[in-house]
């Protein structure tokens, strides 16, 4: 698998934020192959274009022998020997060549993931597939010129501080092994831990809540999680029961999955709709925009609520923007102000990640 380097990636001068839903002018590097390292020009790159050119010598003082072949049907014209060869090296025969797709996971608005393994050494992955009209790109610029990724590919990459597939397991988000991009869908390859579920399932086996000191553990590695995404530059956007998975037996780990809704980190407001409505914060609502920071807080709040109470805290706009929802008495009083900070329906009074983190409930 080729992941040769981060580096081209950590060098990028600029990052735009711009986004689009619709077709790009990619590098052919981009489009075409499945290294999870941006391209970089080589040595060669020089001689790969002289080559280019003498090609398009060549196609041009074509014989009339030739012409006259082709028109007869006994000859292919050079762009049409280019189209056979790239067939022949088409992402979706070396997807097929590399992994193998075993059953359905989930499916959800951004796509269907499916189990599976890496041949080589039967390594267990999650493999996603998302349609090409739900692909965000975003443009940067690379070596001076412009050129387009898929958004989701970049924040995972990001997430993972550039970890490649000798580096499975030790970063919270989980490490995006490969990726392919075809004409109708773009192909993600994910580490999938084994064993583990997501938090909805975690807590059914558990009768639907989890005790106040197991909910502080996983908390705690959330609030990390976030604050180690965030330093990448990248917010997440959906923190959600779904989106945390619970890894191994005995004490939990978590992970973080699934960045489809997810975007570049900026000080600014957003203005384009958060991931999951009950997980939306009320300034959304009122303001019609949120920040990352006190957002990311509060969907950390309605997660901490959904594990201690059994149930999400709110169903509908107007709970959201107005009902202060309440553990009972059986909890602490620091778990039970921990929750109030986050839920707090001022994004302003938040507390931020690193004040979470210094909260007396997680130590």
């Amino acid at each position: 698998m080729a992941f040769r380097s981060m580096q081209a990636l950590k060098s990028l001068g600029s990052l735009g934020s711009k986004r689009d839903q619709g077709s790009h002018s990619s590098p052919a590097a981009i489009n075409r192959h499945n290294e999870i390292s941006l391209p970089v020009e080589d040595a060669g790159a020089e001689t790969k274009r002289k080559k280019r050119r003498n090609k398009r010598k060549a196609s041009s003082e074509e014989s009339d022998e030739e012409a006259r072949k082709r028109a007869r049907g006994t000859a292919r014209s050079p762009r049409e020997e280019e189209k056979k060869n790239d067939a022949a090296t088409f992402p979706s025969d070396e997807f097929k060549v590399r992994y193998e797709e075993v059953a359905p996971l989930g499916e959800g608005g951004y796509g269907a993931v499916y189990s599976g393994f890496r041949k080589l050494d039967r390594l267990p992955i999650a493999i996603k597939h998302i349609p090409k009209d739900k692909v965000v790109y975003t443009e940067m610029s690379l070596n001076g010129e412009m050129c387009s990724l898929p958004l989701e590919v970049l924040l995972q990459l990001k997430a993972g501080s550039g970890a490649g597939p000798d580096s499975v397991g030790t970063t919270a988000a989980v490490t995006l092994l490969d990726w392919f991009e075809l004409p109708d869908e773009l192909i993600l390859v994910l580490e999938r831990p084994v064993p583990s579920s997501d938090l909805i399932s975690y807590l059914e086996a558990r009768g639907d809540s989890i005790r106040e000191c197991e909910a502080k553990t996983i908390m705690k590695q959330l609030v990390d999680a976030a604050m180690v995404i965030h330093s990448e530059g990248v917010f997440h956007r959906d923190i959600k029961l779904d989106n945390v998975l619970i890894e191994g037996f005995g004490e939990p780990r978590v992970r973080i999955i699934d960045f489809g809704c997810g975007c570049i980190l900026k000080p600014g407001a957003y203005t384009e709709a958060p991931g999951t409505f009950e997980y939306s914060p009320p300034e959304w609502f009122k303001r019609g925009s949120y920040k990352a920071g006190p957002t990311t807080v509060w969907q950390l709040g309605v997660t901490m609520y959904a594990m201690l109470a059994g149930c999400l805290p709110f169903d509908t706009k107007r709970e959201i923007v107005r009902n202060t929802p309440q553990l009972g008495n059986g909890f602490s009083h620091y778990c039970q102000h921990f929750l109030q900070c986050c839920l707090d329906k001022s994004p302003e009074r938040r507390p931020t990640l690193e004040r979470l983190q210094l909260h007396p409930w997680l130590h």
